[in-house]
């Protein structure tokens, strides 16, 4: 089985864009911990992906899981001076053994890095959604705009990338 976490950020831009049900087509379980859950469901209610995430969790694809090591992440977020919520993420990612940590945020990303946890943003969705034959390139590429015009912050470089291998993906499919 295929154990994702993530990160609330990975949620909220999702679901803004209309592509929410890609998470539950591209990964078997996907876990996140209770301050994940307040953030979008909680204190984000009525915001985009409130309804989508309470509805995962309902129907058990998502599951809400608490770290055991609370003082491990809070040690995490004190000595790194990041949020708490973005430790717990990690931290679980690290407790579950996840083979990916789904995240957009710079300081959840450097810490997994930090503990050699791989890493997936909606950008890395979207083109494994294209390998998967969800969407096309193109899509890929239209959702991506959606991303940026929704206030998701890409870099010129990282956009670049993202442009380069969805454009390989669309060579290999033709």
């Amino acid at each position: 089985m295929f154990i994702a976490v993530a990160d609330a950020s990975v949620l909220i831009h999702l679901a803004r864009i209309g592509r929410f049900h890609l998470l539950k087509k591209v990964y078997d379980q996907i876990s996140i911990t209770s301050s994940v859950f307040t953030e979008v469901v909680e204190k984000g209610w009525g915001l985009a992906g409130s309804m989508e995430t309470e509805k995962a969790v309902h129907e058990g694809w998502i599951k809400v899981l608490a770290v055991t090591d609370n003082w491990k992440a809070r040690e995490l977020a004190v000595v790194l001076r990041i949020q708490l919520a973005n430790a717990e993420t990690v931290q679980l990612a690290r407790e579950v053994k996840a083979d990916v940590l789904l995240a957009d945020e710079m300081e959840v990303r450097e810490l997994a890095a930090e503990f050699s946890l791989g890493v997936v943003g909606c950008l890395g969705l979207l083109v494994e959604a294209v390998r998967r034959g969800l969407m096309s390139v193109e899509e890929a590429r239209q959702d991506a705009k959606r991303l940026m015009d929704e206030g998701y912050r890409i870099s010129k470089e990282v956009l670049r990338r993202f442009y380069t291998i969805l454009e390989s993906e669309g060579s290999e499919r033709r």
